[in-house]
């Protein structure tokens, strides 16, 4: 996890030798605002706590929610063009939403053409089971078996911990259900893997989320 954290922050390959340490050194500026983030917030939470106890329960999730109005307030506050903080790497790639027509002009695509188009079907027609090596397949079984395992893990150790947060007894069958029904649903739309996250459930549950609506409404403003 501390691989990929560094992988996908830096934009770079990583890996425990020079080469790697050498490419953290150079995008240490990505890297540097990362580890101050992680650093205030550890300061902030050992000066508020009340007898070894957080003071302030919320105080993480609503630090990390102003992580970004801080960055681009500090950002105009700099004066730092927004195109070399672009280029410098601190933000995502963003999608490419235009479809060229036949004329060369970019037609803007709506939120449902550019999701369901049929890029997302061109994986079933190119596929050619005759070129697979199997061979490579058989040795990525055991790795395919430790990510559903880990994927499995969340349920029984992150439902009982949530369940006794919020004083509400689990379902435990419930739950591996609708976890079933989520990530096959993922997969057939090539899709992210799915599974429960102990934080984010319980900031949901604080702040008045319960019920099929709620969460149905959550799940529209997150797909949006």
């Amino acid at each position: 996890m501390s691989t990929t954290a560094i992988e996908v922050t830096t934009d770079e390959p990583f890996s425990f030798d020079m080469e790697g340490l050498k490419g953290c050194i150079e995008k240490s500026y990505l890297l540097g605002v990362v580890v101050l983030f992680e650093v205030v917030l550890r300061v902030l939470m050992c000066i508020t706590k009340e007898k070894g106890k957080p003071r302030f329960p919320l105080l993480p999730p609503i630090y990390f929610c102003l992580i970004t109005p801080i960055f681009y307030l500090v950002t105009l506050l700099s004066g730092t063009p927004f195109s070399a903080i672009k280029d410098a790497g601190y933000f995502f790639p963003s999608p490419d939403i235009c479809d060229p027509n036949d004329d060369g002009e970019c037609v803007r695509q709506t939120i449902l053409s550019s999701i369901f188009n049929e890029d997302v079907w061109t994986m079933w027609h190119v596929i050619n089971f005759s070129t697979i090596s199997w061979t490579a397949v058989a040795k990525s079984i055991p790795t395919m078996i430790s990510l559903i395992a880990f994927s499995l893990i969340h349920v029984p150790i992150n439902i009982p911990a949530f369940a006794i947060s919020t004083n509400v007894e689990a379902d435990f069958n419930a739950e591996l259900v609708a976890h079933g029904y989520s990530n096959a649903f993922a997969g057939l739309f090539c899709g992210l893997q799915n599974y429960m996250t102990y934080a984010t459930s319980l900031l949901y549950a604080k702040a008045g989320g319960e019920g099929k609506g709620s969460s149905i409404a959550i799940s529209i403003g997150t797909a949006a």
